[in-house]
């Protein structure tokens, strides 16, 4: 693959191993588990990952990539060739699977929904991605980084910060800063949101105009008569703002809004 296709996959490799080494101290691995590593590049982290004595299943887009990592011949280590948003998960092996990788800041949110997907699957996720996208997925409510993301994410999965990770530490240094995260799935939702799907949309329209209060984001979606009955059945200010409520409110106001005919016959909006 030339570098100019390298550079538009948006390929920064890491070149720092104390923060591999970091990243997996935070992961806690069992001795000996078998770690899924998506994107591994040049392999600087898997290189630590097989010192520290962990089978590795690396998932690289890169056939280049792909190719020098399969010439190391290393029976503890097996690449699969392609795009993780698109492989048959099938032909990673049974799990559990702990994840521990240095994901593509352009599609690192999209890979950590679909493992969160299958929380028996991948247990505990220890991911490197954008700072602002690593920020959002651990925010608290009321803070400014608390958003869609937040909510959707929290309902599977609890996020911890880990670390900062500057520039430097990659080959090419990108022009933001990056930071690891530990994801630990639930296999259970951490609310009752009843539908999935209408929960999501409740979500996405309340972020969709942050700014404005609860009532008026909401009436953008289904209504101002079905947003002012969802809130006031729900028991939350209309006042309020989406930042504000709990992950436990915004279920709440979703098992509410499954109550309300014209909640569910309203156009769907688009994601936050």
């Amino acid at each position: 693959m030339s570098r100019g296709k390298r550079h538009a996959l948006g390929q920064h490799f890491l070149i720092d191993g104390a923060v591999a080494e970091h990243a997996i101290r935070l992961a806690e691995l069992e001795p000996g588990a078998r770690v899924l590593e998506i994107g591994p590049g040049r392999g600087a982290l898997t290189d630590r990952l097989r010192e520290a004595g962990h089978p590795v299943v690396a998932v690289e887009l890169d056939e280049a990539l792909a190719d020098d990592l399969e010439r190391r011949a290393d029976p503890e280590l097996r690449i699969v060739r392609g795009d993780f948003l698109r492989v048959d998960l099938a032909v990673l092996g049974d799990g559990p699977l702990p994840v521990v990788a240095n994901l593509p800041y352009s599609t690192g949110t999209a890979i950590v929904s679909r493992l969160l997907e299958h929380p028996a699957r991948f247990p505990r996720l220890v991911v490197m991605l954008q700072l602002e996208v690593a920020e959002r997925l651990c925010a608290a409510p009321g803070s400014r980084a608390y958003g869609g993301l937040t909510v959707l994410c929290a309902l599977h999965a609890t996020a911890t910060m880990g670390f900062l990770v500057p520039p430097r530490a990659f080959a090419p240094p990108p022009k933001v800063d990056s930071a690891v995260i530990r994801l630990d799935a639930t296999i259970e939702p951490r609310a009752d949101v009843g539908d999935r799907r209408l929960f999501r949309r409740v979500v996405q329209t309340a972020f969709g105009q942050r700014r404005k209060t609860l009532r008026n984001a909401l009436s953008a979606g289904f209504g101002i008569a079905a947003a002012t009955e969802m809130l006031e059945r729900a028991e939350i200010d209309p006042r309020r703002r989406a930042e504000t409520l709990s992950l436990d409110e915004f279920a709440r106001l979703a098992r509410t809004a499954a109550t309300l005919e014209l909640a569910l016959a309203a156009p769907g909006v688009a994601g936050a």
